[in-house]
């Protein structure tokens, strides 16, 4: 008898599926959960329109012991909108961790991906290394991950409030609902040369779609003449999914208790017990015209103080390594993590070395951290 059971997931599975990603820790220094509550389906209309699930169940017991996503949604390409996958959630059970599993999902995925071929990438974190050796080394039967650089996270923490610079002849401040039209305009004209960036429609934002909870009110924009030329928007997702903190790494467990106390004086959000969730917000959408680096700092200010004295920890906000406006954020306390991005090969063989040019133009990536 086969072992194993794969077809795409249904709702009926939801319960599973959620169980699944509580069990399986996200190990390094510190360990955290990415969990999908209270529903996993709802959640993952973040990653786009078109979601199938991969999940492998033990027969003899139908319990889901892997799973994989293949989310399908619109990204720009070459300066055009073209239909993309992103590969991500590839999770196995301990107790099931060995190379025919993997090799199956991996078939599975590949019958996917041949039924409709699109350009696909994904993101696998610095350290976590199982993943970088089993995926990245070439093995017979997966798909070639050719490197395109790496994200850099920066969780910024939110503390006290700083004195904001101004610029002359520059407006910022929140914006309006009647605004979300010229915000999509202006996040679509920067980004278009940016591989892998999120080609918006003002649908997006609409009841069900995957910007729904994003309001216009959570964009802050910065004018110039009345016109956009910078945007940013603290997007809490926490409605439907949380990272959960398993356990600290040793010296932030030394420095949680005096923290705490030291938060509860100055009415900071506390460091979460064990298991709990981590309060934090995205910061997404990010863009600024002509990449102006003091623009960009008098912006992130704007959002930083209204952020302080709110309930989150943590502002995330993550940029590609050649992004110019990386070093704005550094100027924030907080903790940094790499994510490498690779372009996924599907091809039998691959022309030439595997860390070639690739095959579209070249230009920066922007990979939209709060959609993946």
């Amino acid at each position: 008898m086969t072992r194993y059971s794969l077809c795409l997931a249904d709702p009926a599975d939801d319960a599973q599926l959620r169980a699944r990603m509580a069990h399986d820790w996200i190990e390094g220094d510190a360990a955290i959960t990415l969990r999908r509550e209270p529903s996993y389906f709802d959640a993952s209309r973040l990653l786009g329109p078109a979601v199938q699930v991969i999940v492998a169940r033990e027969a003899s017991t139908d319990r889901i012991v892997a799973t994989g996503c293949r989310s399908v949604a619109t990204s720009y390409i070459d300066r055009e909108p073209r239909r993309t996958a992103f590969l991500s959630d590839l999770r196995i059970d301990p107790a099931h961790r060995n190379g025919f599993l993997l090799a199956r999902i991996y078939r599975f995925l590949r019958t996917l991906h041949d039924a409709d071929p699109l350009p696909s990438y994904t993101l696998v974190y610095d350290d976590n290394e199982r993943a970088l050796t089993t995926l990245v080394g070439g093995r017979a039967g997966l798909p070639h991950y050719l490197p395109r650089g790496r994200m850099i996270a920066r969780a910024v923490r939110l503390t006290r409030k700083r004195r904001m610079p101004r610029l002359a002849g520059i407006d910022i401040g929140r914006a309006t609902r009647d605004a979300l039209p010229d915000i999509v305009e202006f996040l679509n004209a920067q980004r278009a040369s940016h591989r892998w960036a999120p080609a918006l429609d003002i649908a997006d934002f609409e009841h069900g779609r995957r910007c729904d909870t994003l309001r216009a009110e959570d964009f802050f924009v910065a004018r110039r003449d009345g016109r956009i030329c910078a945007t940013m928007a603290a997007w809490d997702q926490g409605a439907l999914r949380q990272a959960h903190v398993e356990r600290y790494a040793r010296a932030m467990q030394w420095l949680r208790t005096p923290y705490n106390l030291m938060a509860t004086v100055r009415g900071w959000p506390k460091l979460p017990e064990h298991g709990k969730p981590l309060p934090y917000v995205y910061l997404a959408f990010i863009a600024v015209q002509d990449d102006d680096a003091a623009l960009c700092a008098a912006l992130l200010s704007r959002v930083y103080n209204s952020l302080c004295g709110e309930r989150y920890l943590y502002a995330l906000a993550a940029l590609h390594d050649d992004d110019p406006l990386l070093p704005v954020f550094d100027d924030y306390p907080g903790t940094t993590s790499a994510v490498r991005l690779f372009e996924v090969d599907f091809s039998s063989e691959p022309e030439g070395d595997p860390t070639r040019a690739s095959t579209f133009s070249a230009g920066r990536a922007c990979v939209e951290f709060a959609l993946t």
